[in-house]
């Protein structure tokens, strides 16, 4: 194993080090340090700062045969900590397996480092014992293409440096570069002849890039200025060399076929097809032009396009081209799709004959794609030269579908997350061992983090990114104690903490679909009828067969997703329980207030689902029966209001969860009054109606505060006071009206321009306390347990049952409702607790009087 470089920075960059077993020559220069050892050098300065940077010799190496990226960690002879590594990834990579294992330190997403821990121990700890780690996988790969418009499309410099030096610690060294593009893009168009006017009626404003990038939607919330291109591309020009300085290998954009409908003017004869109507978009803001890859054009325009983005950008041989992304192909036919792929290819390789097309697999879930279909099309692309990016593998793995894409390598990927939407989630049981059974049996050459939104459940994403640097299976349990060791430092060994984890671990982090933790929070409310019996919810997953409890599977089919059970509440409690007591030793650390507030959230959130369900079931009585539940309305409706007010109370104590911050660094971005202006529009859209009219509504929501204590209460408030309204004046309610209104309403707020909180309110502590009492702790009320009996009639809310199962969460529920005179265990208040059966696992709680 040779050494190409070996070297010892310290402060201001003077050079001292020795390598091992090397002399020092007092008259000879410094050796010159490679870029890797360089770039290396800056993160952990970056990270660390002077006071320990010193503590650190860096070297780099060769792996050996057969091995990918590759570190050793040894103690140097004059005691600092020597870290030598193949490239600066491997580098940095090394650096934080010493914090991690040796420090119990941890980095992970945070609002200006909040999500760190990096309370190191003076002095630092030896490394006893050389250690020699080698990634199982050649990729590790980053980024959804749709993450950088849900989560950095307003990042600045200092945000994306941030990232990068996150990239390399965790061991990424395929990263998505997608950032200004659009500068490539116009700069091509206008070389061939198009006009700026003409590019301005293709490009979208810059929250929705990503899908205008994919030949989904055109033109909608831009147009996007000349000057903002170009800063966009002057960011991705630092980016660049940032990470290729570390080693990494960044994934630029490929020539996928979609173009701007003025193609046709300076290229008359060319066969576009005019892509389909996407999500409810009108044709003004659809209907994008796909340049058949058949045609004579297609060749030489990618060709073009590929050298204009070497000359401004450079290369690293990847690119990433999705041409039917959510779209299926004019025909069926082998030869077509073969051709198509092929003429993809034959652009690229035309200009770059060391090319390798990275592809999302996200288009192979759509029926159109069999055997029949996906082998013609990539057989016709050599492997060496194509990587798939099975994109959604915890979840749903299409590389065992179709015999590991016919000998295509692929990216094991864990998706997790979209539209940036909270929840807690993760199947940490399927990560853990996943990545390590599946690369035995199969063509898979990396692991990947591909969420459409980052900066959430930062547990499953340390998790997935150390299985690509080990063979084996991790074990979930012990792992779990390291991390809350590593995340929250001496507190960390707080039993009630590490209990709160135990309870998560057991609960939401054994699920896979992302989907089941949301609530409705979030959600448009809808008017509940007597045929949806609660209109916010999706429709039945399950036939209406009858269920132990006498209640149907069509009743419980919302909350049987869920994980229904006490898990939840019970880890919030155990956790307010231990912030509590290590408050009393020191500061509340980021990470520890981030999942105080994350968790509590959660809780709440699904408590209001348990208020909306009353408040819908006390409408419903007066639909059907014609009853006066306006009492009902009352009391149950002030609770509703209260918990969303309490929910915005909770977010502002953190500055992780503040709508302030998203929408100043959009308005960042704006060089004059009306460009900050359009951007702010840009911000508020994509995290609410998305669309103009509302299409994809809330699929980007996020849990913030000012967004919760404005928009999701001034909706919920229009809601209620629509059913308070009905049954005081006995008048059903127009649907049709209430929608309109209540649209025009967001459309009013999407473009408003009132500035929300950008500093966070300290007390979280206390705040937590608060709600912990009054939402998750058992109030005075007595109630007499009679086990192992069901009562299957009288329910309040007929046809679905609560989120909640946590018996504290029940009676508090029980309490508010003026109905309850007590409740099942399996989710149900009743009326009446008359009409006893046995049931065994099913308890009965009876209200005394």
């Amino acid at each position: 194993m040779a050494r190409s470089a070996c070297l010892s920075l310290v402060l201001l960059g003077s050079v001292l080090g020795l390598c091992l077993g090397a002399r020092l020559h007092k008259v000879d220069p410094p050796p010159t340090p490679s870029p890797a050892v360089e770039a290396a050098y800056g993160v952990i300065q970056r990270m660390v700062g002077e006071e320990y940077t010193g503590n650190f010799i860096l070297c780099q190496i060769e792996a050996n045969a057969g091995e990918n990226d590759t570190f050793e960690l040894r103690q140097s002879p004059a005691g600092q900590i020597e870290i030598c590594g193949t490239n600066g990834v491997a580098l940095a990579k090394g650096f934080y397996w010493y914090l991690r294992k040796y420090c119990n330190a941890t980095v992970t997403w945070g609002h200006h480092g909040t999500g760190d821990n990096l309370e190191l121990p003076s002095p630092l700890p030896a490394v006893a014992k050389t250690v020699r780690v080698s990634s199982s996988v050649k990729w590790r790969y980053y980024m959804n293409v749709c993450t950088v418009s849900y989560s950095s499309a307003w990042w600045d410099w200092r945000r994306w440096e941030r990232e990068i030096d996150w990239m390399a610690m965790h061991g990424i060294n395929l990263p998505l570069a997608f950032t200004g593009q659009e500068y490539v893009v116009a700069e091509y168009y206008l070389s061939l002849g198009m006009t700026e006017k003409e590019l301005q009626a293709y490009f979208s404003g810059p929250a929705f890039l990503a899908w205008n990038r994919m030949g989904n939607i055109r033109g909608w919330a831009g147009p996007l200025t000349p000057d903002n291109r170009r800063a966009q591309f002057e960011l991705q020009l630092q980016s660049l060399v940032r990470m290729r300085a570390l080693g990494m290998t960044p994934v630029l954009s490929g020539f996928s076929g979609h173009v701007p409908a003025a193609l046709a003017r300076i290229m008359p004869g060319v066969k576009l097809t005019l892509s389909h109507g996407w999500n409810h978009f009108n044709s003004t803001f659809t209907g994008v032009r796909l340049l058949d890859p058949t045609d004579k054009h297609f060749v030489p325009l990618a060709k073009g396009y590929y050298e204009m983005q070497e000359s401004l950008m450079g290369t690293d041989h990847v690119y990433n081209v999705d041409t039917f992304n959510e779209m299926v192909p004019s025909s069926s036919d082998p030869h077509y799709l073969a051709n198509t792929s092929a003429a993809v290819y034959q652009g690229m390789h035309a200009a770059d004959p060391q090319g390798v097309w990275l592809m999302q697999g996200w288009l192979f879930r759509n029926s159109f794609w069999t055997e029949k279909t996906v082998k013609p099309y990539l057989d016709a692309v050599p492997s060496s030269n194509m990587i798939i990016l099975d994109l959604y593998t915890e979840q749903s793995p299409m590389w065992s579908r179709f015999d590991s894409y016919y000998g295509k390598p692929f990216i094991w990927c864990m998706l997790h997350n979209f539209g940036g939407r909270r929840s807690l989630c993760g199947n940490l049981s399927r990560i853990a061992t996943g990545p390590a059974a599946d690369r035995l049996v199969s063509t898979m050459n990396g692991i990947g983090l591909t969420p459409e939104a980052i900066e959430q459940n930062p547990v499953v994403y340390e998790m997935m990114l150390e299985t690509g640097w080990t063979t084996e299976a991790i074990d979930v349990p012990s792992w779990i104690t390291d991390y809350v060791y590593g995340r929250y430092g001496a507190a960390g060994r707080n039993p009630l903490l590490q209990e709160a984890w135990v309870q998560l671990t057991a609960s939401v982090y054994q699920f896979n679909f992302a989907d089941t933790f949301l609530g409705i929070l979030h959600k448009s409310p809808k008017i509940p009828n007597a045929q949806s019996r609660h209109a916010q919810y999706a429709e039945p997953l399950y036939p209406s067969s009858p269920g132990a409890d006498g209640h149907s599977q069509r009743q419980r089919a919302y909350t049987s997703l869920r994980y229904g059970v006490s898990g939840v509440p019970a880890a919030w409690r155990s956790m307010v329980a231990g912030v509590t007591e290590v408050q009393h030793f020191g500061h509340i650390s980021g990470p520890l207030s981030y999942d105080v507030v994350d968790v509590g959230r959660q809780v709440l959130v699904d408590t209001h689902n348990d208020l909306v369900t009353l408040v819908s079931a006390a409408y419903l009585r007066w639909l059907e029966d014609g009853k006066d539940t306006s009492a009902e309305l009352a009391a149950v409706g002030k609770a509703l209001l209260t918990i969303v007010r309490e929910i915005d109370m909770l977010l502002l104590t953190d500055p992780n969860y503040l709508l302030g911050n998203w929408l100043e660094t959009a308005k960042s971005w704006g060089t004059s009054d009306v460009e900050r202006r359009r951007m702010e529009l840009n911000a508020r859209y994509q995290v609410t109606l998305w669309g103009p009219g509302g299409q994809i509504d809330d699929y980007a929501e996020k849990h913030w505060a000012g967004l919760v204590g404005t928009y999701y209460y001034g909706r919920w408030n229009m809601w209620l006071t629509t059913l308070q309204n009905a049954v005081k004046t006995g008048k059903h309610v127009d649907t049709k009206t209430y929608s309109s209104e209540l649209l025009s309403w967001e459309q009013n707020w999407c473009q408003s321009n009132e500035s929300h909180a950008t500093e966070h309110a300290p007390g979280v502590v206390t705040v937590s306390q608060h709600l912990v009492r009054t939402w998750a702790i058992a109030p005075p009320t007595q109630y007499k347990l009679v086990p192992n009996t069901v009562v299957s009639k009288f329910d309040i809310h007929a046809g679905t049952a609560l989120v909640s199962r946590d018996i504290a969460q029940m009676k508090v529920l029980c309490d508010l409702e003026p109905l309850c005179v007590g409740f099942i265990s399996t989710g149900y208040l009743k009326t009446a607790v008359d009409e006893r059966k046995a049931l065994q696992g099913c308890d009965l709680y009876v209200k005394v009087a």
